[in-house]
């Protein structure tokens, strides 16, 4: 089916955008003064005045403000590893008195391992923000995908409207020679022209939306003079069946290792189960070892002296700490649990509303959509035999332009709910470049 594939691909590009956390950020330090970035490249190009859902997730993965800046966020938490991996720095001191001076240096010696776990405390806790942007990275193309979605409908409603205002004009002509020809008053003359003002008014009313959701789109880029236009379709190309494609446990098994969120929240797990080893060895004193030089003035004889000092932790044992970090991590194991299950109800919920709303568009296309271009002729029919009076022919127009209304606003409902599917699935595999 066109429209599942379609979703497909632009969910790859979700998960694409939701990788950006992982990809290497280059080193800034080395980029000379006034450079031009990619980024600023990218924004430099001019925009498409029309463009796909694809297209569309590719512009927001590399010109969202969001997007952009989370290879920078990756950088600094690069930085923080570096920062927890590095040793106190030495202390230098000097002393004189009235007959000797002294000088040496003092340095904290880690021997039992703290900046290891320091080390790893921060690689951990970069782990975690990258997964928490993965899943920032999602929400933000998630919201992209929408956003087009309601672009596309709305342009589809406007194009309804516009359609509806053309056979409105015709049933004018068609009413103004009736009246002409005395074959009907002059009260379904003024009848059709007030219609004709209301459908004028819903159509400007249409534009207006169509307008907004174009803005919609432009925000997400920050180009607020950007008027894009929607290309595809939400429609199925051919009608589906109802039934689920496989079993819910089959589905859950493979979308639970993939999804953003369970990954989140297991990167936490991690890093608060290493924050009780942590805490646990910052407990343990860490010994400075001195080396000083000492000059006698009196005889003019030196010495070195080479001493140790280290804390004694007789009051402050770091207990308090270990049993918050132990605290940490039980929330956190329920934090998982609590996740797991939500996505786990996600999924289920999901996939019933997608085989639902399937059955239901099905359903509305075999048996009121084709039947709302015979009403509109046979109305126009009756009305110029003189079977139906005006009221009744308009009726039955209106009628018809409601159903094509509800038709589109039931399209996209079936397109949210297929993204919501792949979205709870965790089938997003990349797409060849």
């Amino acid at each position: 089916m066109k429209t599942i594939k379609t979703i497909a691909v632009a969910a790859a590009l979700v998960a694409a955008g939701a990788c950006l956390a992982a990809e290497a950020v280059p080193g800034t330090a080395s980029r000379a003064a006034g450079a031009p970035t990619n980024a600023t490249i990218a924004s430099a190009d001019p925009l498409p005045q029309s463009l796909g859902l694809v297209e569309f997730l590719s512009l927001v993965r590399s010109r969202h403000p969001v997007l952009r800046a989370m290879p920078l966020r990756q950088g600094m938490d690069r930085a923080d590893v570096r920062t927890a991996g590095t040793w106190a720095n030495p202390s230098i001191h000097y002393a004189r008195k009235p007959d000797e001076k002294e000088w040496g240096i003092e340095q904290p010696v880690p021997v039992f391992g703290q900046v290891s776990m320091r080390t790893e405390a921060a690689k951990l806790a970069a782990a975690t923000a990258q997964a928490e942007r993965s899943v920032e990275a999602q929400d933000i193309l998630n919201q992209a995908a929408q956003r087009f979605a309601e672009l596309l409908v709305a342009q589809e409603k406007l194009s309804a409207k516009q359609q509806a205002m053309e056979h409105l004009n015709q049933a004018v002509k068609v009413v103004q020679g009736q009246v002409e020809l005395g074959a009907r008053s002059k009260y379904d003359g003024a009848r059709v022209e007030l219609q004709r003002a209301q459908l004028e008014a819903q159509l400007e009313q249409q534009q207006a939306e169509t307008q907004a959701a174009q803005a919609a789109l432009a925000e997400l880029l920050v180009q607020p003079h950007w008027q894009p236009r929607a290309i595809g379709s939400l429609l199925p190309a051919k009608p589906v069946p109802a039934a689920a494609d496989a079993s819910f446990d089959r589905l859950w098994e493979q979308a639970a290792p993939q999804l953003p969120q369970l990954q989140a929240v297991h990167a936490k797990v991690l890093q608060a189960e290493q924050l009780i080893s942590q805490q646990a060895r910052e407990a343990l004193p860490t010994p400075s070892i001195g080396v000083a030089r000492v000059r006698n003035r009196p005889d003019g004889s030196s010495y070195n002296q080479v001493g140790i000092s280290m804390e004694l932790p007789l009051f402050d044992r770091k207990q308090g700490a270990v049993d918050r970090a132990r605290l940490e991590y039980e929330q956190a194991l329920l934090e998982e649990q609590s996740a797991q299950q939500l996505a786990r109800q996600r999924l289920q919920q999901a996939l019933a509303q997608r085989n639902l709303l399937r059955k239901t568009l099905q359903s509305f296309e075999s048996r009121g959509l084709t039947q709302l271009d015979p009403l509109r002729r046979m109305a126009l029919d009756a009305y110029r035999l003189g079977q139906s009076s005006i009221l009744e022919w308009l009726d039955a127009m209106e009628s018809v332009a409601e159903h094509q209304q509800q038709y589109l606003d039931l399209t996209l409902r079936v397109w949210q709910a297929e993204w919501e599917l792949q979205t709870a699935q965790g089938r997003q595999p990349l797409p060849p470049q």
